[in-house]
C-alpha cells in the first residue's frame, strides 16, 4: 500500500472538485504561493484552452484542435484539457504552463488529475525553464505514463515504478527541492487504483535548467497516438 501524498491546504481544496480521490490526500499545513494553476471553467468546451489562466499563463504546442478544452470525462468536476494527437506522423500536441513569476530556488510542488483512456500512448508531464518558447522541448525532468501503465523517469527503464488506471481520474504529484548544488524529485501517484512513489536525482547537467524553473507541460510526441486528458494542475512554491 502506497503512503499518502503529502499535500498543501490549498491544494486539497482544488482536488476536492474529484471528491472520491480527495479522501486520499490528507491536510499539512505549509505556506506557499501559487505560480500556476490552471482554470479551464471558464473557456467553451472545443475551444483551445485561454492564455490568461487562474495564475500564470497558457500556451498551446500544436496543430488546431490537438489541444482542447473537454467536458469532465468523470463527475464530479469541471472542465479538462484534452491533449490528442491522432496519428504517428502527426505533430507533437501539448499545453504549456508558465509561472506568474520566476521563484529561483527552492521547494516546489506540481499537482495535476490525469484521465488516461484505454489504447492511449504515453503522456508525458515535464518541468522547463522560466520563459522557454512553447515550440521548444527542452526540459530538466520529464514523466512519462506508459502503455503498461506504469511510470518511468527521463526515459530510464530503471526508474519504472508504480501502477495507475485506465478510464479513471488520478492524481500526480512532484515535489521538487532545487538548490545551488543539487536538485531533487519525489513523485508520487494516489487515487482511483494508483499507487506507487520514487525519489529522483536531477541530472548534474540539468541543474542550470532546473534553477531556473518557471513552466510545465503536458503533452505527447512521436510515437505515441491517441488522447488524455488533465485537470486541477497548480503548482506552488513554499514560502516559509
Amino acid at each position: 500500500m502506497s503512503e499518502p501524498i503529502p499535500i498543501c491546504r490549498s491544494s486539497v481544496v482544488r482536488v476536492l472538485r474529484l471528491s472520491r480521490l480527495a479522501l486520499l490526500v490528507p491536510l499539512a499545513a505549509c505556506a506557499t504561493e501559487t505560480l500556476f494553476e490552471s482554470d479551464f471553467d471558464a473557456t467553451p468546451v472545443n475551444q483551445p484552452p485561454a492564455t490568461a489562466q487562474a495564475v500564470g499563463t497558457a500556451a498551446v504546442d500544436g496543430p488546431a484542435g490537438s489541444v482542447l478544452v473537454v467536458a469532465p470525462p468523470v463527475t464530479p468536476s469541471g472542465n479538462w484539457v484534452q491533449i490528442s494527437r491522432p496519428g504517428a506522423d502527426s505533430p507533437v500536441a501539448g499545453l504549456q504552463g508558465n509561472f506568474s513569476e520566476f521563484g529561483g530556488e527552492g521547494e516546489y510542488t506540481f499537482t495535476t488529475t490525469l484521465f488516461m483512456p484505454t489504447g492511449s500512448g504515453l503522456a508525458t508531464l515535464q518541468c522547463e525553464p522560466f520563459g522557454q518558447p512553447v515550440g521548444t522541448l527542452t526540459s530538466f525532468l520529464h514523466i512519462d505514463f506508459t502503455r503498461e501503465n506504469d511510470v518511468r523517469i527521463d526515459d530510464k527503464e530503471e526508474t519504472r515504478f508504480g501502477t495507475f488506471p485506465r478510464d479513471q481520474p488520478f492524481i500526480v504529484q512532484v515535489q521538487l527541492n532545487i538548490g545551488a548544488s543539487s536538485a531533487t524529485a519525489h513523485i508520487a501517484l494516489a487515487g482511483a487504483g494508483a499507487s506507487g512513489a520514487a525519489d529522483y536525482g536531477i541530472e548534474p547537467a540539468l541543474l542550470t535548467l532546473a534553477r531556473q524553473f518557471g513552466a510545465i507541460r503536458v503533452w505527447m510526441g512521436f510515437p505515441s497516438t491517441g488522447t488524455f486528458d488533465a485537470t486541477n494542475i497548480v503548482v506552488t512554491r513554499k514560502t516559509d
